[in-house]
């Protein structure tokens, strides 16, 4: 498959429940990785998802996501059922795919899609250097996303729990990299429901913390709608349990990261910061741009609910995250 120019607004499906929970979070530049332990509880029923791995994922690994979905939209637009990928796959390749991407069940439910790029490509959309070291990092964070197991179980009558992997990759002869996205995250492409995340904005912002907390409204908030929220509520958000472990001095700056963040946030030209009173931002989403596919369900100016944010655990390295996912319903426009 030839390589496809990404549109001049990169808007990217994004899985609600993601894009709501606590997988990606600013981490430090350098010294060992936490393990990865993040539980995803919607408020309003539905699978609890679990994500674990070896290395907790930082912003730079939630941008390679976010590009990985961006190709997957282009070439499931351009190729259709060719790069559908469930039990029935009739390749060598897609099979391979499905039965690692689900853990050794090639009979395992439902659909997703596989794609074709290379390091080349990724790194362009990443707006990267495309060198050697950019390789060798960009490889380094695809590691990072092959590794995390998500395990979902169902909050029926029966109780099932699934195991799968969040991303997988096979590198063919002629080092093409091909993918393979877990179920939830191209539900938007069959019609589920999805945010909307621009990576030209995304990029615009260029640091962890502004990037992260753009990802993190683009999936609370639809156009044309504002939010309040508090700078410690989104502290609480980025690095959990701050308030109470962190030295002072640690707490401090990073309030101050999270205005500095905010503020370049209300520079995008479709977004806005105002602040109420010190330590509460409204955070307004510009009606104009491309067409929306969010809606809220409740109110369309509103606190955000409390209930959205990780509550630190007693023990063990998880954070159990109770995310408001009954706030989002999508029109399928077939867009």
């Amino acid at each position: 498959m030839n390589a496809l120019a990404p549109p001049a607004q990169r808007v990217v499906r994004y899985h609600p429940p993601v894009g709501l929970s606590t997988l990606f979070k600013p981490l430090p530049k350098r010294g060992e990785r936490p393990t990865l332990g993040v539980t995803y509880q919607p408020k309003e029923g539905g699978p609890i998802l679990k994500f674990s791995a070896k290395s907790a994922l930082g912003i730079p690994e939630q941008t390679l996501l976010l590009v990985l979905l961006e190709l997957a939209q282009e070439q499931f637009s351009a190729f259709q059922d060719a790069v559908v990928l469930n039990a029935g796959a009739n390749s060598e390749m897609g099979q391979v795919l499905w039965r690692t991407l689900n853990n050794g069940d090639e009979r395992a439910p439902g659909q997703t899609v596989k794609l074709s790029t290379t390091w080349y490509e990724l790194n362009r959309r990443c707006n990267t250097e495309t060198g050697g070291s950019a390789q060798e990092l960009r490889m380094e964070q695809l590691r990072r996303l092959c590794e995390v197991v998500v395990w979902e179980k169902s909050t029926g009558t029966d109780k099932t729990v699934r195991q799968s992997f969040l991303v997988v990759m096979l590198v063919s002869d002629d080092s093409r990299i091909n993918l393979a996205l877990n179920c939830r995250l191209a539900s938007s492409l069959f019609g589920q429901p999805y945010a909307q995340v621009s990576l030209q904005e995304r990029l615009e912002l260029g640091k962890d913390i502004p990037m992260a907390l753009h990802a993190f409204f683009s999936t609370t908030l639809s156009r044309g709608h504002h939010i309040n929220i508090k700078v410690e509520t989104l502290i609480e958000r980025l690095w959990p349990g701050s308030s109470e472990r962190a030295p002072e001095g640690t707490h401090r700056r990073r309030r101050s990261d999270v205005k500095v963040a905010l503020t370049a946030l209300g520079r995008l030209e479709n977004w806005s910061v105002e602040w109420e009173r010190d330590g509460l931002a409204r955070v307004a989403r510009s009606p104009s741009g491309v067409r929306d596919m969010t809606r809220i369900k409740a109110n369309k100016s509103m606190a955000y609910p409390e209930q959205a944010f990780a509550k630190i655990p007693n023990k063990n390295n998880e954070i159990s995250t109770f995310d408001a996912s009954g706030l989002f319903f999508n029109k399928n426009t077939g867009a």
